[in-house]
């Protein structure tokens, strides 16, 4: 994960260095060499994607010679990338950015039970994502009823966790549980298939609640976002699919995104319909989110800035357009 990046741009180095002096460990050799199940838990997998995701945005702008906000207008990230595109917009510092995500892993990892979890992705039928969340709803109460119990702390928990876009929706809690709504899911001709995500934690679901406590200390600790900072750019949340509008608001979604779904398919939406938005720059490990971009808006244009190619290859793109007076 992010290796090509650290051999190519000695502008990324810095921040892979700067991570593994913040948390006090090698988060690079892991990355580069380590145990794949390590890298994979939580703890280290949401430092180590907001490392790449940053270390990525910092190639493209030494190279552009240009901010990031000199080349995009707003910015957002998927789940835990949402604190890499707060530094990006300079709302939110690395180091602190890199404390935060580190304490967000680890609070979740607690969370934990001796429970069999599971997060699936679900691509949609030709159905409304209202009517797919609400049949989910509906198991869930029926889960709750059939507990025979009036706590429904140790209940079997299915919800949707991420709504990415108007053909997929990812579901997160037991396994048991989100096994049920499939089958109610493609019973009901609402999915057509699931595939299931290789995660070490229900994420964006209520069985992650335990962990906001201590990301808030974290950030009453920290005071990491202010409002003295000058954002270069609008960040849209994953709570509301809006612009966050003050520090104390972006400090309190960040929190209240650990059990609520994320709604990467309405921000899309917002932006492409009350800004026009066309051009969309996916800067970070993998291709999830460009690939999304991709398939809901397919006229448009997207960067999937994932390796040094891509990124020489972008600014090569905006330095022709510079000559040309764009």
């Amino acid at each position: 994960m992010g290796r090509d990046i650290y051999d190519q741009f000695a502008v990324s180095r810095q921040v892979f260095e700067e991570a593994d002096e913040v948390l006090g460990f090698s988060l690079s050799r892991l990355m580069f060499a380590g145990d794949p199940e390590e890298l994979m838990r939580t703890k280290n997998a949401q430092p180590a994607i907001v490392t790449v995701s940053t270390a990525t945005t910092k190639a493209l702008e030494f190279e552009a010679g240009l901010e990031v906000s000199d080349i995009y207008s707003f910015a957002m990230g998927h789940s835990v990338g949402e604190y890499a595109a707060l530094i990006a917009a300079q709302a939110l510092s690395f180091v602190d950015g890199i404390r935060l995500v580190r304490a967000r892993g680890e609070s979740m990892q607690s969370s934990i039970k001796q429970r069999e979890y599971a997060m699936s992705a679900c691509i949609l039928r030709r159905s409304t994502i209202a009517d797919v969340v609400a049949d989910v709803e509906r198991v869930q109460q029926e889960i709750i009823n059939d507990s025979h119990t009036s706590s429904n702390v140790d209940c079997d928990v299915v919800q949707v966790a991420n709504i990415n876009s108007s053909s997929q929706i990812v579901l997160s809690g037991t396994k048991a549980a989100v096994d049920r709504a499939l089958a109610s899911l493609q019973l009901k001709r609402l999915a057509m298939r699931a595939v299931n995500l290789p995660v070490s934690a229900p994420f964006h679901c209520r069985l992650m609640a335990p962990a906001k406590e201590a990301l808030e200390r974290k950030f009453n600790e920290l005071a990491p976002i202010s409002s003295s900072r000058t954002w270069t750019m609008p960040v849209i949340s994953n709570v509301t699919a809006r612009p966050y509008e003050s520090a104390q608001e972006t400090q309190r979604l960040l929190v209240e995104q650990v059990d609520k779904p994320v709604l990467w398919q309405k921000s899309m939406q917002y932006l492409k319909d009350v800004h026009g938005v066309s051009r969309w720059g996916a800067a970070g490990p993998g291709c999830v989110v460009g690939n999304l971009a991709s398939k809901e808006y397919s006229k448009d244009i997207v960067r999937r800035l994932s390796d040094a190619t891509a990124i020489k290859e972008f600014v090569a793109v905006l330095n022709r357009q510079k000559q040309r007076g764009f």
